[in-house]
């Protein structure tokens, strides 16, 4: 039997990257259900993504940022928004967004740069590389791009950086949390009593955000087949 949910949040796809791992995607999908679907950025194919009697809001990223053009319009049925409001079952507010927007601030006052675009690459071709090997041998998928992230300080303290800066983004417009994609780093938490959800990727970690019938979150994480479930506290800040 499908698991089910109130609402899952799912960004950062890439379909048409070769690092994509839209199979594993389309078989978590078919082990679960949920009464909303949120696609927080960087999906590409909406019409693959449609499920039928599930609520399904589109939210453009910075890799699919010209479907912005069609903000308030409906692709497939499909609203087009930058941003959404979602209030869980236990009364709580989120602001549910890409992410991309806040770049510029998170690089204000810092001398921080957003990881090099060309290594990110490179290490996901290498990705590819690798677990094409790994697969033939019967092994799981292994992100050698996250290992490799969490080495980089700089990459380390630019993640950092994006959380605070979300989590204060949202309670300065009055949101209990926020939900957002963009930095590929599946994390639930506490922010100086904001609630900061990234439901992470389908490229490294293979993660997604789920609200329970009862209104609390929990990260949903899919390896050989079968979902798992992070625990609240499971992620530390430099974790993988």
């Amino acid at each position: 039997m499908p698991l089910t949910y109130r609402t899952i949040w799912i960004s950062d796809v890439h379909l048409g990257n070769p690092a994509c791992r839209a199979d594993d995607l389309y078989r978590f999908l078919q082990q679960v259900e949920a009464d909303n679907l949120f696609l927080v950025g960087d999906i590409v194919d909406l019409e693959r993504m449609k499920v039928d009697a599930t609520n399904v809001v589109f939210i453009p990223g910075n890799h699919d940022h010209d479907l912005r053009k069609m903000t308030g319009r409906r692709i497939f049925g499909i609203p087009i928004e930058n941003e959404a409001v979602h209030e869980t079952l236990d009364g709580r507010r989120f602001l549910v967004m890409h992410g991309d927007a806040l770049d510029a601030e998170v690089r204000r006052g810092t001398n921080l740069d957003a990881f090099g675009a060309a290594a990110y690459a490179l290490m996901l071709r290498l990705d590819v590389l690798v677990n094409d090997f790994r697969h033939r041998m019967g092994h799981d998928h292994l992100s050698i791009s996250s290992k490799i992230k969490t080495r980089i300080a700089r990459a380390q303290a630019y993640i950092s950086r994006f959380e605070q800066v979300a989590a204060g983004y949202a309670s300065r417009r009055g949101f209990d949390g926020i939900v957002c994609g963009h930095i590929h780093r599946p994390r639930v938490c506490e922010i100086d009593g904001v609630t900061y959800a990234n439901d992470g990727d389908w490229v490294e970690h293979r993660t997604a955000l789920a609200e329970r019938k009862d209104g609390s979150l929990e990260l949903l994480s899919f390896g050989r087949d079968a979902i798992g479930v992070e625990s609240f506290d499971s992620l530390s800040p430099l974790a993988a």
